[in-house]
């Protein structure tokens, strides 16, 4: 019967010490990566997809956000806004995936996502073309009309994933959504 409670004791011990021994392991390892991913001093800024680890290091010096800007002129309700918004954060990120430095950098700054609202489609598309000129990734969302709004109707763009600075060149003066 004794070596039975040694055996439940035993058994306790194992069952705190497991899982707290994983969960410091967790957060070591979790350590370990962001001082991995950590920016190196010096280095200049370079948008391109290479994978070389100078231009990703260098690429989070800088902020880097995602803006969904939201047509208000749609009067769209917040469910309907809501997916508008994940259809252009799933397009943004697609077309991310095809420049990796800009991606890594983006999850780095724990993929930031800022919704703002213009007032017409023409301002929208001002926007869209405006980042496309400067180099910024951009896609417009078009809604295929089977709630809320007319088929075709663009209803949200994009911008970005991309450095801060240059998103806030385009989309600073536009209010929160």
């Amino acid at each position: 019967m004794e070596a039975v409670f040694e055996l439940l004791d035993y058994l306790k011990s194992i069952s705190i010490t497991v899982p707290l021994t994983l969960l410091l392991s967790y957060g070591l390892y979790k350590v370990y990566r962001r001082k991995q991913a950590q920016p190196s001093e010096g280095k200049e800024y370079s948008d391109d997809s290479s994978s070389d680890s100078s231009s990703s290091d260098s690429a989070m010096d800088d902020y880097f956000k995602l803006v969904l800007v939201v047509r208000n002129d749609l009067k769209m309700g917040k469910g309907k806004v809501a997916a508008q918004c994940a259809h252009a954060a799933v397009a943004a990120y697609k077309l991310a995936k095809k420049y990796p430095t800009i991606l890594k950098a983006w999850e780095y700054n724990g993929q930031t996502k800022i919704t703002l609202k213009c007032e017409t489609e023409a301002e929208l598309m001002e926007l869209h073309q405006t980042a496309k000129k400067i180099g910024l990734l951009s896609n417009i969302v078009r809604d295929a009309g089977q709630t809320q709004v007319a088929p075709g109707s663009r209803t949200v763009c994009g911008i970005g994933p991309g450095p801060c600075k240059f998103i806030d060149q385009i989309t600073g003066h536009l209010k929160l959504y």
